[in-house]
């Protein structure tokens, strides 16, 4: 083979693998909701739109668990409290953390910040309840906080292209950008946003969920 069909051959393979890779950036794009179609898999907020669920009722004092039922009227979803089964509800170690995306998410949090708390010697921390959204049933393939939900389905929806809702699962942050001048920009913009709020908690991981 002549040197210069060797370039040709090896310029037309950096073309395809160029087009290979923008037309997977383009896919992971359109694979994004939009604001209309990632709405509908949003669960209600608002009053009565939060039930408790006992995951360790066994580690639930009964006078406790009591209060913890109407907790759900001024606490939204998603949110987990974690216990040392060793030192219990009442001990300092016991963490709830709240406004969170996903159940998974606020339950890891509960469990890391309740495990910084406690003593050595004390039994791995448990999540022992979670608020979760009325009616609700894994698998969806969207999920945000009440919060973050009510802007989402009210001011952010509403708004004109171009758009981007970014959130950071770590944190249970957000950010949104409206009536951007390019997609791009309202990407940047988003994940400026929330970065700025997640940076507080120390976390790095805002990401763009939907656009548009």
């Amino acid at each position: 083979m002549k040197p210069h069909d060797m370039a040709r051959l090896a310029i037309a393979g950096a073309v395809l693998a160029l087009g290979a890779t923008l037309g997977a950036a383009q896919l992971a794009a359109q694979q994004l909701p939009n604001a209309r179609t990632a709405a509908r898999e949003l669960y209600k907020t608002g009053r009565n739109a939060t039930i408790i669920r006992f995951l360790r009722p066994d580690l639930i004092p009964s006078q406790v668990r009591a209060t913890l039922e109407k907790a759900p009227q001024v606490q939204s979803y998603y949110a987990a409290i974690a216990i040392s089964p060793s030192e219990g509800l009442m001990g300092k170690s016991a963490m709830q953390a709240v406004n969170f995306h996903d159940p998974d998410s606020a339950a890891r949090a509960a469990i890391a910040g309740c495990d910084s708390k406690r003593a050595k010697t004390s039994e791995p921390c448990v999540v022992i309840a979670d608020f979760l959204p009325k009616g609700y049933a894994p698998g969806r393939s969207f999920s945000l906080s009440a919060k973050a939900t009510e802007v989402f389905k009210g001011k952010y929806r509403r708004a004109r292209r171009n758009k981007a809702f970014a959130v950071s699962v770590a944190s249970g942050n957000w950010g949104m950008a409206v009536k951007a001048a390019t997609i791009g920009d309202a990407r940047a913009a988003a994940i400026a946003d929330c970065a700025a709020k997640a940076a507080k908690a120390g976390a790095n991981d805002c990401a763009v969920v939907s656009e548009n």
